[in-house]
This record gives structure tokens, sequence and C-alpha cells, in this order.
């Protein structure tokens, strides 16, 4: 393990040398990103685990114990001691390097956050650097330690010093709290914007929300700014957020129903979508109540419960009545139900309304042939003929 992770920290030292000055600039790409992160998990650690061990090293001289050995091995190390020992004087030693861990990445993330006038390059990687080493330290290194029996978390939570190990468990259980907070909060959009560049469009929106947040429509615009840049987790964070300050809004519940059938969330996206019907009461609001109709329909469709689809289907009026995506699913769901005829019908609709060679089409077309679909392990066959047939309905919200 040491030698690969040896290995992969000189790659990226290379790389990072190789990019050193398209890295730094104004410039911050996809690249960049990426190779922050690399930089983040393979060069910072090497750095922050010196630094514990000189922790544990200072703390035991300045305790007056004898220090027999130190070593040091890029991503681990140890401090090794001898004579006379209290139980306290040992657990001060042991945590004092997880409290130098800790300390560095929280004082790189509060670097990030704060120096705005900073390069984005190195927040950035201040931010995911620091987010990573307090997730280790806080985290995955006790959890390995207590679970293994070895290293400084099992002296830290010992029974020998009970009351320490009970305001040390108090404390960590706080800051991790606080962390988890934190990144759902503001971390992951802080990040986001910083490697995408969008600080000031964010700020803008969400400047729209804090005017008026009891309205729906500023939240529904910061969400679409999110999924339209593929950050569908911050999106949806963006709309239950809004639900929990608006209530349940139709308009809201049905940008959540939208987003869960992205996200492959079916049982979510039934969930949300009947939500959003009944908190319309039945009245009105048919340019809401039809999308959640349809995506109920569409989202039963890839449940495969024709019953309760079908019902969906349904509800639904022209131009939703029109749309290929509603024809085709509806079409499934009746052949499913028995009516061959019904379900040929709006599949032949589909194949009409389409040009030669759509996705769409030709999933259309192996239902209507009805042939038994071929070569499902070889990738290089389209995924319309393969054996393992088609899913329900290849297709998102409406």
């Amino acid at each position: 393990m040491d030698i690969l992770m040896g290995l992969a920290a000189f790659f990226t030292l290379v790389a990072l040398v190789r990019s050193w000055r398209p890295f730094w600039d104004e410039d911050f790409t996809t690249a960049d990103r990426r190779l922050a992160i690399q930089v983040a998990i393979f060069l910072v650690p090497p750095v922050v685990v010196l630094l514990h061990e000189v922790g544990h090293l200072v703390t035991a001289l300045a305790v007056g114990v004898e220090v027999t050995g130190f070593s040091y091995g890029l991503f681990h190390g140890s401090v090794s001691v001898a004579g006379l020992r209290s139980a306290e004087q040992i657990w001060v030693i042991a945590i004092a390097g997880n409290v130098v861990s800790a300390g560095i990445g929280l004082a790189m993330v509060v670097a990030g956050v704060r120096w705005s006038e900073w390069r984005r390059s190195v927040r950035y990687l201040l931010i995911a650097g620091g987010m990573l080493e307090l997730v280790f330290s806080l985290v995955l290194y006790p959890a390995l330690s207590l679970s293994a029996d070895f290293g400084d978390w099992v002296i830290i939570y010992s029974r020998r010093t009970e009351l320490l190990s009970w305001v040390t468990g108090i404390i960590h259980v706080g800051s991790l709290v606080t962390m988890v907070v934190w990144w759902r909060r503001r971390g992951k959009v802080l990040l986001f914007t910083i490697g995408s560049g969008t600080e000031n469009e964010v700020a803008r929106l969400r400047q729209g929300i804090e005017a008026d947040p009891r309205q729906p429509g500023p939240w529904l615009a910061l969400a679409d700014f999110y999924a339209r840049r593929g950050e569908l987790g911050l999106a949806r964070g963006t709309v239950e957020e809004a639900i929990g300050v608006c209530g349940e809004s139709p308009r809201l519940l049905l940008g959540l129903t939208r987003l869960s059938m992205f996200q492959s969330r079916w049982n979510d996206a039934v969930t949300a979508a009947r939500r959003g019907l009944a908190s319309t009461d039945g009245l009105g609001g048919e340019d809401v109540r039809q999308p959640l109709w349809a995506n109920l329909a569409l989202a039963l469709t890839q449940m495969e419960r024709a019953d309760l689809a079908l019902e969906a289907y349904s509800h639904l009026v022209p131009p939703l009545t029109d749309d290929v995506r509603v024809r085709y699913g509806r079409g499934l769901m009746r052949i499913e139900a028995g009516d061959t005829l019904g379900g040929r019908a709006d599949l032949d609709d589909v194949v009409r309304r389409l040009p030669e060679g759509d996705l769409l089409r030709r999933w259309a077309e192996a239902r209507i042939e009805g042939h038994p679909l071929r070569d499902a392990e070889d990738a290089r066959v389209p995924a319309h003929e393969r054996r393992s047939g088609p899913p329900p309905a290849p297709i998102v919200g409406v």
C-alpha cells in the first residue's frame, strides 16, 4: 500500500510540475480541478502526516517523556516513548497528533472560504484538501484504529482515562455534526461555485431567494441553474430546502418529481408527484397538475406498475397525450395490461412521428416486432437489440 500510494504521489507531483503555470493561472479548467483533487489526495496527506507525528513528538517532550524512536513514511508514521508515564500523559501524547491533523484540515477550509481574493485553484485545493483531512482525521482514522485495536484512538478512548474519553467523545461528535451540516448547507455549493467560476451567478440567485423566501420561483431558478450544470444533488437539496420554507407547493413538488426521475429515483418521483397532486386539492392549476400526472405515470411505467400507471395516464389531456414519451410509456403499460391493440397503436404512433434512427423509435420498433433481443453480453450490440430487453421506458421527466 505504501508503494502504491508513494507511486501515486510521485506521478501527481510530476503532473503538477508539468501543469504548473496553467494550474495556477486565472483559468481554472476541468483538468485543473481533477489535478487539484489528486494533489489533495496524494500530496497534502504526506505533509499532514509529518506534522501529525511532529505533534506527537513535541507533546511527548513537553510532558517530560523520553522519546526513543521517530518514523515517517509519507502516509504513516509513529513515535515511540519509554520510561515512567501516567495514563493521562499517554492520552495527551496520543491526541496531540490528531489535533494537529484536524487543525490543519480546518485551517485549510477556513482559508479557502475566507480568502476570496485568492485564485480559484488555490481556494479549491484548500477546501477540498482540508475537507479530506477532516474526514480522515475525524472519521476514517478513528474507525480504522478502533476496529483494528491499534493506534492513537485506542488510547484516546481508553477506559483508563474515562473522563477524558467522554469529553473527547462529546467534542468529537459535535465536530462531526458541525462538519456535516456545514458541508450540506454551504460546503458543496462553495466548492462547486469556485470550481465552475459561478460564485457571482449563485450569489445573485440567492439574493432573489432572500428578497422573498416564500416564493417558489427564485428557488426553482437556483435549482435549475444547478441542474443544467449537472449538479443534480445540489438542485435536489435546493428544492427540498425550498419545500421546507415554502411548504407543499405544487410547483416545487413538480420540480422534485422531475429531479427524482433524472436521478432514476422512481419511488421518490411517485411520492413527490402524489404529494404535488394532493397539495392542489383537485382545484385548478392544470399547468402544474398535468405535468405531475404525466411524471407520475412515467415513473410508475419505469416501475412496471401497469394498473397504477394507466390510471395516471387517463388523467392526461392534450398536448401531453400527444407527447411521444407519454405515448411510448402508455403503449408499454397497455401491452403489459393485456390491451395489445391499444398498446401497439401507441407504439406505432411513436414510430411514425420520430425520425429514422431515433433511439426512442428504435425501442418502439423492437417492442412492436416482439423479437427476442439478442446478444445481451456483447457491448458492441446496440442496447435496443440486446436479449435482456429494453427498460420499461427510456425517458425522464415531462
